[in-house]
């Protein structure tokens, strides 16, 4: 034997996450290539663990701002904002698809709106979860100049419009406020806010001289006179404000005013008749949240859901343009949508053109009924995992913040990202039966769709959306859980409400039973089922801009069979969110408080039966940015940016990665994963020092009876026994012989031969096998954690838990 600590040859590989240790592959184990601290995470703070980082979570062309315009020597442009982190800003070619500009906007993760003055000047925002900018664009110079200009604590700004002296307007969140910015004085001017009632101005427009503001989630449309401030209110029929809660849009087109409008069940668009000061009877229904163009011959476009529509400003008329019946509307039929678009005059006739949310280009000719479609090269960005689940695959699948519809899924067996599609928002994702579960937002929306031969968006099926409004008043679904037949989905309500709901539907027929204010006035936010009974978790917090009429969020049994409420109670008067519930394998509830408290419950009768302190407080208001799973003995999650284990036996409480954690989530191999602000990150072991190293050949009985035994590019002839609280590590090498460990710790096997009967029992530790050929049979038996790995070829019969390991 000699002893030595020796580098792997060959690539280095994915690493498996072992029992209790989380215990890699012995290519990590034997020593790989030291890594850097990764940007946006910690390095492991647990002696057992290292961090490796993967790569962006989502990476994504993002356009939700755009407009049409020209550059500095007059050439029709595109300037487009991408959401992303950070945010950027692209000037690109609407023809070609060209990029002449671009630039990540630093410390900026959401774009907002843009315009462009008479002089060339473009002006535009951007904004993060807590402040906002005014930004300036010069198309000669190629600059982009941040104004600094004193927002007065406003974290929106929304819908800017400028007149012709320069003075560019925009109403703002959170204090429902309309500014005016001189843009050749650099002086700006506070008008106020505009009503106590609603947080937003959302949209805003210039209407002969005058500047409209509309107001959300309480609705109000205000006229204001930019000289003196006075504001004047409209009040709009009752079949145009007919379960309206925002106004959306406004945009003054000759003697019309089209107002845009949410919810309504989506977004519908009123007309105002200026002179005649009189409202269209005919309200417009589904016009997506898209601007009116500019008037050509006497019509107007705009999209109805995602199809191009015309308006006739003499007769008053919407009309259809064939868009539906043709081929660029069949392929843009997976785009998240269209949030900027003009028409022009064009030789032979009306051609309408939109830059959709992943940087393509259409042009649409209403005579002719053609059109064209063209990549942009927009700038696009990475974008942290906004959500985190397993599919039936095994991988994990992650989902986008406001997106152009993205996704990405962890491959389990190679431990690469692969960007996939999907909703624009993807709130929660989990497993039911051998599909994938995918929440979307906004309008509480449930999808599902398989993933065999690789998950397709286009296929998944939409069977449940609650949608804003009347009659439920829903908008986000954090918390999902499979049982049986059916799926039970929670929810967060819509703006201004309060009153979340428990809605258990079934995805085969898309019937489903709705249960509002299951506990009153409050959401649903983690759910876990086991044996008939849903185990749920609220948080006192309903949507945006709404007060909370509760003190303390409350733990919750539901009778599924029944449809009723077993129980319903305060756990601890200092939790306002239960932010994650998961029953482990014997049986037992656990639960993730936003204080840092996580208590275990009887699941017969929901009493608490213990309480642990973490330590790690979270403060998103719906119970994001948690999770809490079981894995290889103990239970794992994250809160307060950290991720954290619990031994259940002695509930001890071990923080693993403290800081710039959001979202984690355990593969079907047993890897576990995090994302971080923007990258992704696998959790791995650190190498333990291997006592005894075996190489080259060895003749005859060998047995392992303490520390720990590394076995590397060895050829080994007679029989391999490893005794109790023994841990060996074989890989690239070849056994001629029976391998026999019973009440070892650790047996990892990797890539080598075994001409022999293999048998692992009642192992205290990791049990590992991946890419092993064995001519023989294989037991596993009575190993205290599940053996993880795969693509293992045998040639005997395999009993007990190493079946799933086999090919």
């Amino acid at each position: 034997m000699t002893k030595s600590i020796l580098p792997v040859p060959g690539p280095r590989r994915r690493r498996l996450v072992a029992a209790g240790t989380a215990v890699g592959l012995l290519a990590t184990l034997m020593g790989g290539v030291a890594q850097a601290d990764p940007p946006g995470a910690e390095p492991a703070d647990h002696p057992d663990f290292e961090v490796e980082e993967v790569g962006p979570a989502i990476f994504s062309t993002n356009v939700r701002s755009g407009e049409f315009g020209l550059d500095s020597d007059g050439t029709e442009v595109v300037y487009a904002l991408s959401n992303g982190e950070p945010a950027t800003f692209s000037v690109v070619d609407p023809a070609t698809g060209e990029r002449s500009y671009a630039q990540a906007l630093e410390d900026y993760e959401l774009g907002g709106f843009l315009t462009q003055a008479d002089d060339g000047q473009v002006y535009f925002t951007a904004r993060t979860g807590s402040y906002a900018g005014l930004f300036q664009f010069d198309p000669e110079s190629e600059e982009i100049t941040n104004l600094d200009v004193d927002l007065q604590g406003q974290r929106v700004l929304y819908d800017g419009a400028i007149d012709e002296e320069g003075v560019l307007y925009f109403g703002t969140y959170p204090d429902a406020m309309v500014m005016a910015y001189d843009t050749n004085t650099g002086e700006l001017r506070d008008y106020g806010s505009l009503t106590d009632d609603a947080a937003y101005v959302f949209s805003l427009g210039l209407v002969d001289g005058e500047v409209w503001a509309g107001t959300g989630p309480v609705p109000h449309l205000f006229r204001l006179d930019p000289d003196t401030g006075e504001t004047t209110e409209m009040f709009p029929p009752e079949h145009v404000m007919d379960n309206a809660d925002w106004f959306i849009g406004l945009e003054h087109r000759d003697d019309h005013v089209f107002v845009r409008l949410s919810p309504r069940g989506g977004y519908d668009m009123a007309v105002y008749h200026l002179e005649e000061e009189r409202w269209l009877d005919e309200v417009i229904e589904g016009t997506f949240d898209t601007p009116v163009s500019d008037v050509i011959d006497g019509k107007v476009y705009f999209l109805v859901d995602d199809v191009v529509t015309g308006f006739d400003v003499e007769s008053e008329t919407a009309f259809s343009t064939g868009f539906e019946d043709s081929w660029l509307w069949q392929e843009m039929s997976e785009a998240v949508g269209t949030y900027a678009l003009t028409a022009v005059d064009g030789e032979d006739g009306p051609i309408v053109t939109g830059i959709n949310t992943d940087g393509q280009v259409w042009h649409y000719h209403v005579e002719s009924q053609e059109g064209e479609l063209v990549h942009a090269d927009v700038l696009g960005s990475p974008a942290g995992a906004h959500s985190m689940g397993v599919g039936p695959d095994g991988a994990v699948y992650m989902g986008a913040y406001l997106s152009s519809g993205a996704m990405s899924r962890i491959d389990p067996q190679t431990g690469e990202i692969d960007h996939i599609r999907g909703p624009k928002q993807g709130d929660a994702i989990i497993t039911h039966d051998d599909q994938l579960v995918v929440s979307s937002y906004p309008g509480a929306g449930v999808h599902i769709g398989p993933v065999a031969g690789g998950w397709q968006w286009g296929q998944a099926q939409e069977v449940l959306h609650l949608d804003r409004g009347s009659p439920y008043y829903q908008d986000r679904i954090f918390a999902m859980a499979s049982m049986d037949e059916q799926i039970a989905v929670g929810s967060v309500p819509d703006y201004g409400q309060v009153g979340g709901a428990l809605t258990v539907v079934d995805p085969r027929t898309g019937d489903y039973d709705f249960h509002r204010d299951v506990v009153e006035g409050q959401s649903i936010v983690s759910l876990a089922h086991h044996d008939g009974v849903l185990y749920g978790g609220t948080s006192i917090h309903g949507g945006i801009d709404s007060s909370p009429v509760a003190d303390a969020a409350e733990f919750f049994l539901w009778d599924v069979d029944s449809a009723a409420l077993i129980s319903s109670e305060v756990i601890d008067e200092d939790v306002s969110i239960i932010n994650q519930v998961t029953v482990d394998s014997s049986g037992l509830v656990w639960a993730l408080t936003n204080t840092g408290l996580v208590f275990t419950a009887d699941p017969e009768t929901g009493e608490v039966l213990d309480r642990v302190e973490t330590g790690l407080a979270t403060g998103n208001n719906w119970g994001r940015t948690t999770s809490l799973y079981e894995h290889d003995g103990w239970v794992y999650g994250n809160a307060g940016s950290s991720l954290f284990r619990i031994n259940p036996d002695d509930y001890e409480v071990e923080t693993i990665v403290d800081g710039g954690v959001r979202e984690s989530a355990v593969d079907g191999t047993g890897q576990i994963y995090f994302a971080g602000s923007t990258n992704v990150y696998a959790l791995n072991a650190t190498a333990p020092a291997c006592d005894e190293t075996i190489t080259g050949a060895h003749n005859g009985p060998l047995t392992l009876d303490e520390d720990t035994t590394c076995i590397v590019d060895a050829t080994l002839r007679g029989p391999l026994t490893v005794d109790d609280g023994a841990s060996v590590y074989m890989e690239n090498s070849s056994l001629e012989g029976p391998l026999n460990a019973s009440g070892a710790d650790d047996v990892v096997l990797e890539d080598s031969a075994f001409n022999g009967p293999v048998s692992i029992q009642d192992s205290t530790g990791t049990v590992a096998l991946e890419g092993n050929e064995i001519s023989g049979p294989l037991s596993c038996t009575e190993n205290a954690q599940t053996p993880q790995g795969g693509q293992n070829t045998v040639t005997g019969p395999t009993g007990g838990q190493c079946a799933e390991l086999v090919e």
